[in-house]
């Protein structure tokens, strides 16, 4: 293999620009540690208007300690309303409607009064405040059962509960009143910031999605560059493939908001965006995988050289310079005497070019509405956003979870047991580290369980907040020295690390809890309650409380990654076969003309849930062993199954019929094909399964050979070879399931 040389891989100007914002579809992470940052800082502008005005819990100066007293009130009344701004940041984007968001913001303020009545009524009473607060965390993941309102109430009735305790030491349930008020101003400015911020943007969601997916194809053809000039580097194969799943990603996010958007391109309809969002996603997922495999196979440095430039062009956004570039490397391979694989994929590699290049120029020349528009079409999204990202393996996780070894067991039953027992834990250990603040274990339990969805994802998160605590303490600790008792400058280091922490939360949670524990260092200067033994007891109040949540979802109740796996995989084959048997037909069939696309998209929907499963497995930090689901082995199976469907989809769009005795012959295997998907669906669901995965790769090699256009890259071969590879891709994945495979001449075992 010859290895090109050199040239300059990146055109585009901004491209370190470019590959920020790629990382952030939508904005997403932008606007929502914005508004965190807004809500909380409107919260502590009118808590602190509220404490210079009303005086709120303060004591009578002669009261011995009423400095103190009183500056710890203050600093109480701004924490209240700042905890009902960044809880809300999390809340609003759940709803699909501003009504139901609002009136969500007015449920928590409430949850949040409740639980702190709760735990400032039993706080004087010890054991039994204790044993309420374990039965308030427990309750957090029992009313998971009933969706965004049961999150609603769980987490404000667990931190108003934690608030009232810490409350506790300054008034009584005679100071309610005042409480209310505080919770009464953070929930108007969050509802306030909800308003003005994150509804008006997203009538632009679709408009900044587009703009995403444009630039994630900017880094998918600057990254592909990379590869072509260094063939031999595996980091940017991995690389490039990641960064493929996340131009997925973000086309089914387009997909999930264009139901309810009320702003489209001028002269476009839903479906009309889709299907050029979805092609153009298509296209250069494929111009891009054909180019990964061209380094690995005896192809000429010139080919190499000439594929580099249509993917020169798309960062360029030059749709007529990726046309011309393709049709430059066609040329060549019409000139020149390549055969064989090369051959195929280079000819592949020609045809998505061409058709990226026809639907990207109508797609990046489109101007959105100015105004608003009545949402009339009805568009049937693939997936369903949650809090405007993609589900992620929650759906997988839950129906891995009720089809388990506990059969009937709904998650959140699962999850508040497994919360209560870790809170109990927490609170034994945590107490015996530190009578006083014991709390911050309990805390670390109750996060370690959010935002995770199976045994591998808490371990990680749980990791996650131990790294995260450490980075805090020693970050917190400069910043308290430097910031001492200077409240507005503390104000100003809490919104910075705020916005940090939320902004990178998505990339790391370990940056979120980095930036709590800077915040709680500036919370306990300015109650000056400081010292850097306080911050060493955080860091083992955390690592008690994240090792109790660890331990508990690994040995009460455990819903292990490998299970979640086979579950997610048994969705994508599903999918699979729902492609797979409407392209057979359609070979045999001319009057069979079913799109295909939808079926493809719900292939891409679960294939992303596949990813978000097996991601502890793949990821920097890994978790070993079955808590982190499967072998690489089976993922690369998966993905490549995944691919080949896509390239199924292109090629039995346009073909020429097989009829006649060939057609009955592709019925037949056809037959086999679907039958041995079914068995493997059915397997995934096994523990120890003895079902068998029979190929059929054979069967479609022979009628290619047979037809008079044999040896041809027409698109009824390239649709015959597409499924001997999706064969290939199930047969090692039904293998690495513990199926047995066996070839069509195979004897059947007479024991059997």
């Amino acid at each position: 293999m010859h290895t090109p040389t050199p040239r300059p891989a990146r055109l585009a100007t901004g491209e370190w620009l470019d590959r920020f914002l790629a990382s952030d579809p939508g904005l997403t992470r932008l606007r929502t540690a914005t508004q965190a940052v807004i809500s909380v800082g409107l919260a502590l502008l009118a808590e602190w208007i509220y404490v210079q005005t009303a005086h709120p819990l303060t004591v009578p100066a002669p009261t011995p300690g009423a400095e103190t007293i009183n500056r710890a009130a203050g600093v109480m009344m701004l924490m209240a309303g700042a905890m009902v701004g960044m809880i809300s940041t999390f809340i609003g984007p759940m709803y699909a409607t501003a009504r139901q968001g609002i009136g969500a913001l007015l449920v928590l303020p409430a949850s949040l009064f409740a639980g702190i009545v709760i735990g400032l009524g039993l706080a004087p009473y010890g054991t039994i405040g204790l044993i309420a607060m374990v039965l308030v965390l427990g309750s957090t993941g029992f009313l998971r059962r009933f969706g965004a309102n049961g999150f609603t109430i769980g987490q404000g009735l667990f931190m108003g509960d934690f608030l009232g305790m810490f409350l506790g030491r300054l008034t009584d349930l005679s100071g309610l009143g005042w409480i209310a008020g505080a919770l009464a101003i953070g929930a108007a400015a969050a509802i306030f910031s909800y308003v003005t911020l994150f509804l008006p943007s997203r009538a632009t969601a679709v408009q900044r999605l587009r703009r995403s997916f444009l630039r994630r194809a900017d880094v998918v053809a600057a990254t592909t560059v990379d590869l072509l000039d260094h063939p031999g580097s595996e980091a940017l194969r991995k690389q490039q493939v990641n960064q493929l799943i996340r131009l997925n990603e973000t086309a089914l996010m387009i997909d999930a908001q264009l139901a309810e958007s009320p702003r489209l391109p001028v002269g476009t309809t839903a479906r009309e965006l889709h299907r050029l969002v979805f092609t153009a996603e298509l296209s250069l997922a494929n111009a891009a995988r054909f180019a990964r495999a061209m380094t690995r196979l005896d192809v000429p440095a010139e080919a190499l050289a000439l594929a580099r430039d249509p993917f020169l062009a798309i960062a360029r956004r030059d749709a007529a310079g990726v046309e011309k570039a393709g049709e430059r490397l066609a040329e060549w391979i019409h000139a020149s005497s390549i055969e064989g694989d090369a051959r195929v994929v280079l000819h592949r590699f020609v045809t998505s070019v061409s058709d990226f290049a026809r639907v990207i120029h109508v797609l990046k020349n489109q101007r959105f509405e100015h105004s608003a528009r009545p949402v009339t079409e009805e568009f049937l999204p693939a997936v369903t956003l949650a809090g405007g990202w993609l589900p992620g393996s929650s759906k997988v996780s839950a129906t891995a979870s009720e089809e388990g070894s506990h059969r009937g067991l709904h998650p959140s039953v699962r999850l508040g047991i497994q919360m209560t027992v870790a809170g109990v834990v927490a609170i034994l250990v945590g107490a015996i580290v530190s009578q006083e603040r014991f709390y911050w274990a309990v805390i670390a339990a109750f996060v370690t369980f959010m935002g995770a969805n199976n045994a591998a994802e808490h371990v990680r998160k749980g990791v996650f907040r131990v790294i995260g605590t450490v980075i805090g303490v020693v970050l917190g600790a400069v910043l308290a020295h430097l910031v001492g008792q200077r409240p507005y400058v503390a104000i100003a280091v809490i919104l910075v690390t705020l916005f940090v922490g939320m902004y990178m939360m998505r990339i790391s949670y370990a940056f979120f809890t980095a930036a709590l524990t800077i915040l709680i260092a500036q919370l306990y200067v300015q109650l000056d309650e400081y010292s850097e033994q306080l911050l060493g007891l955080r860091l083992f109040e955390t690592v008690v409380g994240a090792g109790a949540a660890v331990l508990t979802v690994i040995f009460v109740l455990p819903l292990r990654t490998g299970r979640v796996v086979r579950v997610a995989t048994r969705e994508v084959v599903e999918a699979l076969s729902k492609l797979v048997g409407p392209a057979i037909l359609r070979i045999r069939d001319s009057a069979y003309e079913v799109p295909l696309g939808a079926a493809a998209r719900d292939l891409d929907a679960s294939f992303q849930a596949l990813a978000a499963a097996t991601e502890p497995k793949r990821a920097m930090l890994r978790v070993p062993g079955s808590l982190g689901g499967v072998e690489q082995q089976w993922w690369y199976a998966a993905n490549a199954a995944h691919s080949y469907a896509r390239d199924l989809l292109v090629d039995s769009a346009h073909l020429e019929v097989i009829d006649g005795s060939g057609g009955d012959d592709v019925g037949e295997a056809g037959q086999v094909l679907i039958a041995s998907m079914n068995e493997l669906r059915r397997g995934l669901g096994e523990h120890a399964t003895k079902r068998i995965y029979t190929r059929s790769a054979s069967l479609f090699e022979h009628i290619a050979t047979d037809l008079d256009d044999a040896g041809r890259l027409t698109p009824r071969q390239l649709t015959l070879r597409d499924l001997q590879l999706i064969d290939g891709s199930l047969a090692v994945l039904a293998t690495a399931a513990g199926l047995e495979v066996r070839a069509l001449d195979t004897p059947a075992d007479p024991a059997v």
